[in-house]
């Protein structure tokens, strides 16, 4: 009976990291009711102990590895936004190199005991099986635990990496099932030797991969910082020019003074009043302009409000503000980015339509930002990331992203809602 529910119990584990893992990098749900979330985890439920049950017919099962995480996948996909084609590849991946991680103990034991395959995979299970599996369970949780930038390689894995996941899931699958078949005539010690090098290159591969992804990485970062770059000289220059139009207006100030003074002193009332029409009229124009009580921001705000007026684009904003949490810059980089794309979106609308709405508060000690625009068209998206429809992809491509990196660096969090009418971007800090 012990090892009945220890064996179970190491199992189940074993199906449960598969998902743990997948839900680090897709954890947003499809469904918010709880009424679904009771309905999800008792399919879970189901479903892990289904592969349980097998687990005991099999250690290891080749054909479970391969058609018995459809089901996984379909579950996943359906409470999940992830993809069944991503969810599918992924616990394939991870179920086939847990099976080669298995299958040294299965080799031991067929040496020790001179059995064949067929006799120590369903044959009566023993300790030494539970313990090698929960060895493997442990060794996954303190690789996932431990090292942080796991879960971010394997979004970039799962991202733009999958066809070469597939691929060496097959070739993975393929080894697996050779094993099995020579060891359905006897193990010799050469199999055992031969399974450790094999499950080592494997080992190596997998490295070889997150390190190009890592190298790609930081190769995307230095653009992205040179863009952060170009962005922030770009708000430094706008800066530079109000400064310069605020001291053009107050030069032009005194010398209307002086023009306004002697109009009256000379009797030319009717030029004095055209004069002061004319100043009122600036006047005018320079309270449309916004004031936030944060100064890097209303310069921000000012200078996208001026190129949303050259293009008659309808801007509406909402502030109510007592603190920021981000500094300039990066606010520079996140605000610059998200009205970039919306004015070039809205640019393609038709006049009456051109709009772009601005939220930006605090709530509970909370900073919230909300920025939507119409559009003509529905943005496109590869591997869960925008793609820029301008000619420059590879340069233009990275604002959201940046955009992203910004918001997790402070723990936030970035969602967007879009249709062929309107795209919205929310952010939480």
């Amino acid at each position: 009976m012990v090892l009945f529910l220890c064996y179970s119990l190491t199992q189940f584990i074993e199906q449960f990291l598969g998902i743990w893992i997948l839900h680090k990098v897709y954890a947003e749900p499809r469904f918010r009711s709880k009424r679904m979330m009771i309905l999800g985890g008792g399919l879970f439920l189901g479903v892990a102990l289904l592969f349980v049950w097998n687990a005991w017919e099999s250690y290891i099962s080749n054909l479970v590895v391969l058609f018995g995480n459809i089901l996984w996948a379909f579950f996943y996909s359906v409470y999940f936004r992830c993809s069944f084609y991503t969810a599918y590849i992924w616990e394939n991946f991870y179920s086939v190199m847990v099976s080669l991680l298995k299958m040294p103990i299965l080799i031991l034991m067929g040496l020790l005991q001179h059995k064949i395959f067929y006799d120590v995979n369903r044959g009566e299970k023993c300790f030494a099986e539970v313990f090698w599996c929960l060895l493997i369970e442990v060794l996954i949780i303190v690789l996932i635990k431990k090292k942080s930038n796991i879960t971010k390689l394997l979004r970039m894995l799962l991202s733009r990496y999958k066809r070469l996941l597939f691929v060496i899931f097959l070739i993975e699958w393929c080894m697996l099932t050779y094993s099995m078949y020579l060891g359905e005539r006897g193990f010799v010690f050469i199999d055992f030797a031969l399974h450790l090098i094999f499950i080592i290159c494997s080992v190596l591969l997998a490295l070889y991969l997150m390190l190009n992804i890592l190298y790609q990485e930081i190769k995307s970062e230095n653009i992205m910082l040179d863009a952060i770059q170009n962005n922030l000289q770009n708000q430094n220059d706008k800066l530079q020019v109000f400064y310069n139009q605020n001291n053009r207006q107050l030069h032009d100030v005194k010398h209307i003074m002086i023009y306004l003074r002697n109009c009256l002193e000379s009797g030319k009332t009717e030029e004095a009043l055209t004069q002061v029409c004319d100043f009122t009229d600036d006047l005018i124009a320079m309270e449309r302009k916004v004031w936030t009580g944060f100064s890097f921001l209303d310069f921000v705000l000012n200078s996208k409000k001026l190129e949303m007026d050259e293009n008659k684009i309808k801007f509406e904003l909402e502030v109510d503000l007592y603190q920021i949490p981000v500094k300039d810059a990066e606010l520079g980089v996140v605000l610059g980015n998200l009205f970039d794309n919306a004015i070039e979106a809205a640019k393609k609308c038709e006049l009456s339509k051109r709009k772009v709405f601005l939220r930006i508060c605090n709530r509970n000690d909370m900073f919230l930002l909300c920025l939507y625009n119409t559009s003509i068209q529905v943005p496109l998206m590869v591997d869960d990331r925008f793609v820029t429809t301008k000619k420059d992809k590879y340069a233009h491509g990275l604002g959201v992203e940046s955009v992203k990196r910004i918001v997790d660096k402070y723990n936030g969090n970035i969602s967007f809602q879009y249709d062929d009418e309107h795209f919205e971007v929310n952010i939480l800090i």
